[in-house]
């Protein structure tokens, strides 16, 4: 890591760095299938852009799609009268729902769109075994595989539920990236360089977008807290931008692992977004609910004050006061009583005045 020598700095860490994470899942098609990467998990939905893609749209037309692992049948929902809307014409389609663990947590796992079920509720089904063949029913624009992950509940309206699957599960010799951009908002483009994407079979894909958390079923791995991803990338050393250079990071892929672009050699430098006298990062976790915790650390002894304000001024509460030695600090701020919205921290430290945004999602 390189040593920068500043007279006076003030430093965010943005939490865990962790590298190497494995896939946990089987991928469910055959492996010369793309993922959609014009229309990624947490994009600005299709119909209705105030809302997000929950899901992986994986390019399978027609075709055998297979269990991730070894789960229960939770749900087949099936109308073999309907052939274009299938069992839910409005959505859906024609769908089956697995279920199984990780980590202790129950995931649900949906099966959309398909033509056909080919497993019966409560069945037992094995990683690899075929569970159905997939189709164009319900609200779809082609035959494809709508592949969606729900922790906790199977239910579409919990909170958060959703998760990412291009970090669940990869081609062969493939691995994925994810990251969080501090401070950027829904929808921020993210740029990578030089193309990560294996062609053929991929025909799509230019850049990634943060996932759009104004849809409140848009959820974020524990694990990686991330706010943007990167799924089936060749094994290799990329740039990843976002903010107009602000955020830049340099990081290398190893076939099957899941690689954090923050804990790169270099992170300590990386976490720093400069103009001017600033130096400036995000909270972590963010968006969060109900604490989020800033970490920062004194090249020098200030006199440090933390505020936080609503997005309308009004000035909510001072987690810091006072006089701090040099070295790594923290302070947590906490939600509870406060409504779901955008926040700000302001932070004076001797002569320097930072300030972020945090967003509480309830």
């Amino acid at each position: 890591m390189k040593t920068v020598l500043l007279s006076f700095a003030l430093i965010f860490i943005t939490g865990t760095l962790i590298f190497g994470q494995s896939f946990r899942m089987q991928r469910p098609v055959k492996n010369n299938i793309q993922v959609n990467g014009s229309y990624l998990y947490g994009e600005p939905h299709i119909s209705n852009p105030g809302n997000a893609h929950k899901g992986a749209d994986i390019l399978v037309k027609w075709d055998t799609v297979y269990a991730y692992g070894n789960a229960t049948v939770h749900t087949v929902a099936y109308n073999p009268n309907d052939t274009v809307g299938g069992y839910e014409p409005n959505g859906g389609g024609n769908y089956i729902v697995l279920r199984s663990t990780w980590e202790g947590r129950q995931i649900y796992v949906y099966y959309m769109h398909l033509k056909l079920p080919l497993v019966t509720s409560g069945s037992a089904v094995t990683a690899g075994q075929p569970v159905a063949i997939s189709g164009n029913t319900g609200f779809s624009t082609g035959a494809h595989l709508h592949f969606e992950i729900r922790e906790g509940s199977p239910s579409s309206g919990t909170s958060r539920s959703r998760r990412n699957p291009e970090l669940w599960f990869a081609m062969p010799g493939m691995g994925a990236i994810y990251g969080k951009v501090p401070g950027a908002s829904s929808s921020t483009r993210v740029d990578i360089y030089p193309d990560p994407k294996p062609r053929p079979p991929y025909t799509t894909y230019g850049y990634s977008l943060t996932y759009n958390f104004n849809d409140p079923g848009i959820g974020i791995d524990p694990v990686y807290n991330e706010n943007y991803a990167i799924g089936d990338v060749k094994p290799g050393t990329y740039t990843i931008s976002a903010l107009n250079g602000a955020y830049r990071r340099t990081v290398t892929v190893a076939a099957g692992q899941v690689v954090n672009a923050d804990a790169s050699t270099d992170a300590e430098d990386d976490i720093l977004l400069k103009t001017a006298d600033y130096l400036m990062a995000g909270n972590y976790p963010n968006p969060f609910n109900p604490e989020t915790t800033i970490e920062f650390r004194l090249a020098e002894a200030a006199n440090v004050r933390i505020d936080v304000y609503s997005s309308e001024g009004t000035h909510i509460s001072t987690l810091v006061n006072g006089f701090i030695n040099a070295g790594k600090h923290k302070a947590v701020f906490n939600g509870n009583g406060l409504a779901s919205g955008t926040y700000f921290y302001r932070i004076s430290a001797g002569d320097k005045v930072i300030s972020g945004k945090m967003l509480l999602l309830k």
